[in-house]
């Protein structure tokens, strides 16, 4: 708008320059030019004796209305010219801020170049776990409103790693507004579920986070049933169903044991939803490759209670008596192995009893030390 009211008023200016508005200007010579009678040319007639004065007055006249016009056209263009006034005034005050309205197009373009570098290094840090230093330029930023652009930004990365989105999490869980954690959760769930990336350890750790804003201080409260459903329960059921299948067909076992050795609080989150395991999915039930899994976690307890939990899962879904005749030899030649390991902690002591016990329910005729030797010592070379 203000560069199309100076291009008007120079236009006008230039219009007013160029003519030289005088009286002198318009001031005609007078005519000379007088018709004369056709019978007088012919020598038909005399001269009229008035002639001369008539063709005077006729030339007075005409002189006197084309001075009236040209005063009516002055009079019309110094009009004008006036009504450019207080366009020129305008012109004059826009000349006048236009250095400084330069010079704060340039500050505006130096100052997004500025915020640009900011968002940059905002979202390197986070992706690098300087959570610190990540919430330090956010403030700066005052980027609160910026979730999307920098969820965005970390899952465009080519080399993106899941290690990138575990420290996403760990900055969103600084930020101090319950809201803004909100909004951050439900832009990061969408990726995290078109990029699978909850059927992992990462789909615990968003749904433990997600606990804190989806449900009240007593943690069970629904604060919002849509959101406990998007931010919680997806979430923890992508990653319990991801742990189901590791700990039943090993696939991705070490997944499994990653996870206990290295997030022990997920783990045990998960550990209850991961052996509530229907007749359907005991289907891809791999024997072998699962009870491997069951000693080679890190914490003791956790051992014992894996092989509690597999006895109770064999005399659920298997009542064939020669199905779990085959599986519960091989069960007790792992926990054989297991056993000095999971002895080592002196509070595992009545949980070992237990499952010892539990086995004579496999057969009445059969105990554990019975089924351990079974298989002879080859079961349990194997399974050390």
């Amino acid at each position: 708008m203000e560069f199309y009211r100076l291009m008007v008023s120079c236009l006008l200016l230039l219009v007013v320059t160029e003519t030289k508005v005088s009286g002198a200007y318009f001031d005609a010579a007078p005519s000379t030019y007088c018709t004369i009678p056709l019978d007088v040319v012919a020598g038909k007639n005399v001269v009229p004796a008035d002639l001369q004065a008539t063709c005077n007055r006729k030339r007075q006249e005409g002189e006197e209305n084309i001075k009236q016009a040209v005063e009516a056209i002055r009079a019309h263009i110094m009009k004008q010219v006036a009504a450019t006034d207080p366009i020129w005034n305008e012109v004059k005050k826009f000349t006048a801020i236009l250095p400084n309205l330069l010079e704060t197009l340039k500050k505006n373009n130096s100052q997004h170049e500025v915020d640009e570098l900011r968002t940059r290094v905002l979202v390197a840090a986070i992706e690098a776990g300087r959570t610190s230093e990540a919430l330090t330029q956010y403030l700066i930023l005052g980027a609160w409103n910026q979730w999307q652009d920098i969820v965005d930004r970390i899952y465009q990365n080519s080399r993106r790693h899941p290690r990138h989105i575990e420290n996403l999490l760990s900055f969103i869980r600084t930020l101090p507004a319950r809201e803004e954690r909100v909004e951050f959760y439900h832009y990061l769930k969408k990726h995290m579920v078109e990029k699978k990336d909850y059927g992992s350890y990462l789909g615990a750790m968003f749904a433990q986070d997600a606990r804190h804003v989806v449900f009240d201080a007593d943690g069970k409260t629904p604060l919002n049933e849509s959101d406990v459903a998007a931010l919680y329960t997806t979430m923890i059921d992508g990653a319990t169903e991801f742990f189901r299948k590791a700990l039943l067909t090993g696939a991705e076992r070490l997944d499994l044991i990653l996870l206990e050795r290295n997030y022990p609080d997920l783990f045990d989150m998960l550990f209850e939803p991961i052996f509530n395991i229907t007749a359907q999915e005991m289907r891809k039930f791999n024997s072998w490759k699962m009870m491997e899994a069951l000693c080679a976690v890190d914490r003791p307890m956790v051992k014992v209670r894996m092989f509690q939990k597999t006895i109770n899962l064999l005399l659920k879904h298997f009542q064939w008596p020669k199905e779990n005749e085959f599986y519960a030899p091989m069960l007790a030649g792992y926990f054989e192995v297991c056993l000095p390991l999971i002895q080592k902690v002196p509070e595992t002591k009545d949980i070992i009893t237990d499952v010892k016990n539990t086995f004579t329910k496999f057969r009445k005729d059969m105990n554990y030390d019975k089924f351990a030797k079974v298989m002879g010592k080859k079961i349990h070379a194997y399974a050390g």
